[in-house]
């Protein structure tokens, strides 16, 4: 049998074994990008890169079949450099974006692709977790946010936004009518306590996320009730919405202590010797304050560590508008939300540091003509008004159907975002600072297709030549000018009348994609938005 060694790790390998499969049978783990299991190794995009220290080349190792004796290196820094670098060729003509723009610019990240997506499909109640998945208070936060979201929203390019805000208060109102409503998570429950001082949208919403991770919370605050802070500030909330809100952090575990004001270190040292951390979300406050819990001070504010959220002593964290007075209700229960992400770190033991933005191609500004691929068959009714979904089901329908569909349906999945992420790379490294022309190719019943995403690895290619298709799949043209497509010049549904689902699971990006299925009845427009739905 012949061996190698790999990173000073002698293995044996099967003759005629790759690098890979042999380091994979050994429990050492490469990474990969176009291999595809079962298949000749096309070895086209050198992310699977190891360097042959017999002659100092980097090779693929998922083609390079292994020789006795031979020594090869896959986890030093310079093998790592060389993979960051291939990645960053892909980057430099991959055209799509993975979050949606709406998405992106939601200091809370709302996940409003998916809530769509169910909306479209009637499933109103779906859609009220998974905005609470994302958002704390969404019922309340949905109808005062100034909607950042629709802001982004790159439907106005046509005409006018998504009613993303209304959509979301119209999926939660849905959810109260029906009784009340119940967190969306079964959580394991944790050993540690975690006092929030605050009962504002930092404080509640930082009680939310730690109690969807198992912990106890505890809110304390000088006020009458739990809503007064709320309240205060936004008098025009429906008291049936803000009800139903606090009820639903009670359900979720949190306890409230209401008229206990924290003044001094003295009431900073007995939470912390109750509790495991202490969150302070109290809102503007004196200059004094800082002084008075013995914490160091900014300038007029607590001094808090950017990175961890962490005051000047352990265990202590602040955000929301101590720190910024003039922060919108969405950016503070996005903090409440990084705070809740800090916290467990730190009882946990891990490294404390707040989540960074997740990592999302940009596409940028639509150029004439683009947005003829993004308004394929989707709704083209004018926006609803708040008051009409409110109390017609149809018509919220048919707002979720307005939505073009910016993000990329394989985000979650995608292995050359997932490798991106993991090797820290540069997008722009070699871009040429002029972008693809967006297309989106839709003609067949199942797939879509979007060219600007496609790494032109030859699998899709493999499988269909697998399901033994007529025409199948090829590449077409030489050189940079090489893209995939059918022969003799054939549709997509053509060349992909067995193998579509299984090209579309082969596919590591999103450029095939399945498409979402029509509803019974069409798209919901009702034949009034004219796409063909």
């Amino acid at each position: 049998m012949p061996t190698f060694t790999i990173d000073e790790q002698r293995i044996e390998a099967q003759p005629g074994e790759t690098i890979l499969q042999a380091a994979r049978r050994a429990g050492v783990e490469i990474p990969t990008l176009c291999y595809l299991e079962g298949f000749e190794a096309g070895a086209s995009c050198m992310v699977c890169a190891v360097k042959n220290l017999a002659n100092g080349q980097f090779i693929p190792a998922c083609g390079s079949r292994v020789v006795d004796g031979m020594k090869v290196e896959h986890a030093t820094a310079e093998v790592r450099e060389t993979r960051k670098m291939a990645l960053e060729l892909l980057f430099s003509d991959h055209l799509g974006d993975c979050l949606s723009p709406c998405q992106r610019i939601c200091p809370a990240n709302l996940g409003i692709p998916a809530m769509l997506k169910q909306l479209r499909a009637g499933e109103f109640g779906l859609a009220a977790a998974s905005a609470r998945r994302d958002l704390a208070l969404a019922g309340i936060l949905c109808r005062i946010c100034h909607r950042p979201c629709e802001h982004g929203c790159r439907r106005s390019d046509e005409d006018e936004a998504v009613a993303i805000g209304d959509l979301v208060t119209h999926a939660i109102e849905t959810e109260i009518a029906a009784g009340p409503p119940r967190p969306p998570w079964s959580p394991s429950p944790q050993a540690a306590k975690v006092a929030i001082i605050g009962a504002g949208f930092t404080g509640l919403s930082t009680a939310w996320f730690l109690a969807s991770r198992g912990y106890a919370c505890v809110v304390v605050d000088g006020r009458e009730t739990p809503e007064s802070a709320i309240r205060a500030e936004f008098p025009d909330v429906p008291e049936a919405v803000l009800q139903a809100e606090i009820g639903l952090l009670e359900r979720a575990g949190a306890v409230f202590r209401m008229g206990v004001r924290i003044t001094g270190s003295a009431d900073l040292d007995a939470l912390l010797e109750e509790t495991g951390a202490v969150v302070l979300a109290t809102g503007v406050s004196g200059s004094g304050m800082a002084a008075a819990l013995g914490l160091n001070a900014a300038g007029n504010t607590i001094a808090v560590d950017k990175e961890s959220m962490m005051t000047s002593r352990p265990g202590v964290f602040a955000g929301g508008r101590l720190l910024r007075p003039k922060a919108q209700p969405v950016g503070r229960v996005a903090d409440g939300k990084a705070l809740a992400h800090c916290v467990d770190q730190y009882l946990t033991g891990d490294r404390v540091r707040r989540p960074h933005k997740p990592f999302s191609v940009f596409m940028g500004r639509l150029v004439d003509g683009e947005m003829t691929d993004f308004m394929q068959q989707v709704s083209r009714a004018p926006r609803s008004e708040a008051g009409d979904m409110a109390v017609d089901l149809e018509r919220a329908i048919e707002e979720s159907h307005r939505c073009v569909h910016c993000n990329c349906a394989k985000a979650d999945v995608c292995k050359l975002r997932q490798l991106a992420v993991d090797h820290g790379v540069d997008m722009h490294r070699f871009s040429s600072g002029e972008r693809l022309r967006f297309k989106r190719d839709i003609g067949h019943p199942l797939v879509c297709f979007e060219p600007g995403k496609c790494i032109r690895c030859g699998n899709c290619i493999k499988v269909a030549g697998d399901h033994s298709e007529a025409l199948g799949l090829t590449f077409i043209g030489r050189g940079f000018d090489v893209h995939l497509g059918v022969p003799f010049s054939d549709t997509l549904a053509d060349g992909l009348l067995e193998a579509a689902r299984a090209a579309v699971d082969a596919c590591p990006t999103g450029a095939l994609t399945l498409r979402e299925p029509k509803p019974a009845g069409g798209c919901g427009c009702g034949g009034a938005g004219g796409c063909g739905g």
